[in-house]
């Protein structure tokens, strides 16, 4: 079988699979043809290492050119008609490939995930919404925001036949993909994860650009005929439940002030968390004469930073990306930044998907869901241990246990390396609290911008802008021609300023108290009936995972809900409140040994009050098996009322 060159195979598939990869060709191998000498003895790829997709397997040349040959053979016969040998393994067999592909052991309660994310599991459609889902007449869904989150919930309601109408506030779809534009803007995570998994695209680099990712959102929006139902231009001002209709009423604002009220049997809130910019207050920022921007406002049209000198303030992930974007245009560039990040090793930065492997990923199904389930252990639980504070250990306030303190050597000795012969600013570069505690970076070409003459490092803060000038916290003025804020974003404040007004008028920003968030499961609120969120509070996994897959796992237990609700004529459900305050509990005891709630470890993902509002404490099979089945057990239930 190895020996089989498969001379008849289209030239493209043979190109694609001399750039494939070789731990992914070698399960998909086992899978077409029932062989499991692909994953034994040896083939058995070595360990894969932080980020990197580990192409080649580290194994032996003339070893590749086996499995590459056996994959054109085997492919050729796929695409000919060859039904697989395995077309659905078992659970042992598939959690053994997906370990030896990446060198450790995966462990068995993963099963399941592992067999959904292959889509594997007998009887689950690609969207949840086309499994036995009946709305009743009458029945109609307002989302609010049409990013990411509304668009999935769309495609869920679409599919189960649930009317829906989307209220966007901007003139175009796709959320912080629409605003962000400013140079540099991608995404750190992986492009065949920050995908929905039932709709693929051919992505032109590992780690998509922002323009890209918005292409992709339209094509989504195009592809399951979402933009008929958006109306743009629509600010929702408050949302209330109108207790003796059964229903939700919501007031709208356009942009020349014309105010509109909607109904709706429930509401799905899409607005996210990273759409309120961040400035700061200092003295003299409206008396500058030059451009002055935060990154989530930069104008679609670019500024003229050619020959400028600029001052970049900040150094969080919009940051990373803008500095090296502009660097070698501008004639100076000033970097003000106050805290230090942990930044990790970036090794296919900017790098092109050739077209053929492209073209693999579109047509092969099985071999790019093999591939998207590898990366996804990168940037899923396999980093969760790094989290757990160890009492028994003494890291000196810098490291939490012993994986963390080996992260903090490994990410050391890489951003020492990058300084090069700037030495001088690695006290600067290396954080006092341990790895994790502050969302990873993944390297842009950082340091090396560091080193550059025209680059000047500022450890501090701006205290006054002039009009051509700024001035930073050790008195030094530093000339600007432009300012680029990369200060970040308001997260804590979920939902603000929209009001919405539950059961008995109650408040939800007062429940909240204001910045305090909470949700059951992040998605439900008590005295909020039929009112859900996406990206609600604590849903974001600190320690990798795609937005997306977030999302979609959150939908997935929306419509379990809302497909019972209808099997059961339910009208409403409201979470009950000490459902809500058990699971909250946990959130916040869970929290407590993780590294966030770390002694000198601060960051936006925590309130006024010091609590974790944000990041999810649980693994992400931890969160996956919560939202598998809704239990109806958990809501107070109101029934269909019968007409006379």
């Amino acid at each position: 079988m190895a020996d089989r060159i498969g001379q008849d195979a289209p030239l493209w598939l043979a190109e694609a699979i001399a750039q494939a990869n070789i731990p992914t060709l070698a399960c998909v191998l086992v899978q077409l043809t029932g062989d499991r000498e692909w994953i034994e003895g040896r083939f058995v790829p070595t360990r894969t290492r932080g980020l990197d997709d580990n192409d080649d397997g580290g194994l032996p040349g003339a070893l590749q050119d086996e499995i590459r040959a056996a994959a054109t053979t085997a492919f050729a016969a796929w695409f000919e008609g060859r039904l697989p040998a395995l077309a659905n393994p078992d659970d042992a067999l598939l959690v053994e490939m997906m370990s030896v592909s990446l060198g450790e052991t995966i462990p068995a309660s993963y099963a399941a995930m592992i067999r959904h994310e292959l889509q594997l599991t007998e009887g689950q459609p690609a969207i949840d919404g086309a499994q036995d889902i009946a709305p009743p007449p009458g029945f109609r869904a307002l989302i609010i925001g049409a990013g990411i989150s509304g668009m999935c919930a769309a495609v869920q309601f679409a599919a189960a036949g649930i009317p829906y109408t989307i209220l966007e506030r901007r003139p175009d779809l796709g959320g912080v993909w629409f605003e962000n534009r400013y140079p540099g803007a991608a995404c750190d995570v992986p492009s065949h994860l920050y995908s929905f998994s039932y709709a693929p695209y051919e992505w032109s680099r590992y780690f998509a650009g922002s323009r890209e990712i918005h292409a992709y959102l339209q094509d989504v929006a195009d592809r399951f005929d979402i933009r008929r139902h958006i109306r743009f231009g629509l600010e929702v001002t408050e949302a209330r439940w109108d207790a003796d209709a059964g229903e939700w009423q919501a007031d709208v604002i356009d942009a020349d002030g014309n105010s509109e009220t909607l109904t709706a049997s429930m509401i799905l809130s899409g607005v996210g968390a990273f759409n309120k910019p961040r400035l700061p207050d200092i003295p003299g920022m409206d008396r500058f004469e030059g451009p002055s921007v935060h990154t989530a406002r930069y104008p679609e049209d670019g500024i003229e930073l050619a020959g400028k000198k600029v001052v970049l303030v900040g150094n969080g992930a919009s940051a990373m990306q803008v500095g090296p974007a502009i660097v070698d245009s501008v004639v100076s560039l000033t970097v003000v930044n106050r805290t230090p990040q942990w930044v990790a090793p970036f090794p296919k930065f900017k790098q092109a998907i050739p077209e053929a492997l492209q073209h693999l990923m579109q047509t092969m199904p099985l071999y790019r869901l093999w591939y998207r389930l590898r990366l996804s252990w990168a940037f899923n639980d396999k980093q969760y241990e790094a989290l757990r504070q160890d009492p028994d250990w003494d890291g000196q306030g810098k490291s939490i246990n012993a994986i963390n303190d080996s992260h903090r050597r490994g990410l050391t000795a890489y951003m020492t390396a990058q300084l090069g012969e700037r030495q001088d600013l690695l006290p600067d570069m290396i954080p006092s609290y341990p790895p994790f505690g502050k969302r990873m970076l993944l390297d842009n070409g950082w340091y090396r911008m560091l080193a550059q003459p025209h680059v000047e490092y500022v450890n501090g803060a701006v205290t006054e802008v002039l009009p051509n000038a700024i001035v930073t916290s050790d008195g030094t003025t530093h000339e600007a021609d432009a300012i680029i804020w990369a200060t970040g974003f308001d997260v804590v404040n979920l939902l603000a300023p929209m009001r919405v007004v539950g059961l008995d008028g109650r408040d939800l920003h007062g429940d909240w108290d204001g910045d305090d968030a909470r949700a059951y499961l992040g998605t439900t609120v008590p005295g909020y009936p039929n009112f859900f969120c996406l990206y609600g509070p604590n849903t974001q996994y600190g320690h990798g995972g795609s937005l997306i897959s977030v999302l979609e796992r959150q939908m997935h237990y929306v419509m379990s809900l809302l497909r019972q609700m209808f099997a059961k004529g339910i009208a409403t459900i409201d979470v009950r409140q000490d459902v809500h305050d058990a699971y909250n509990a946990k959130v916040d005891e869970t929290h407590a040994g993780l590294v966030w709630t770390y002694p000198g470890v601060d960051g936006y993902v925590r309130n006024s009050k010091g609590r974790i509002v944000v990041n999810n404490p649980f693994r992400i099979l931890d969160m996956w098996r919560m939202t598998d089945t809704a239990d109806l057990d958990d809501y107070h239930v109101t029934r269909e009322r019968v007409s006379a």
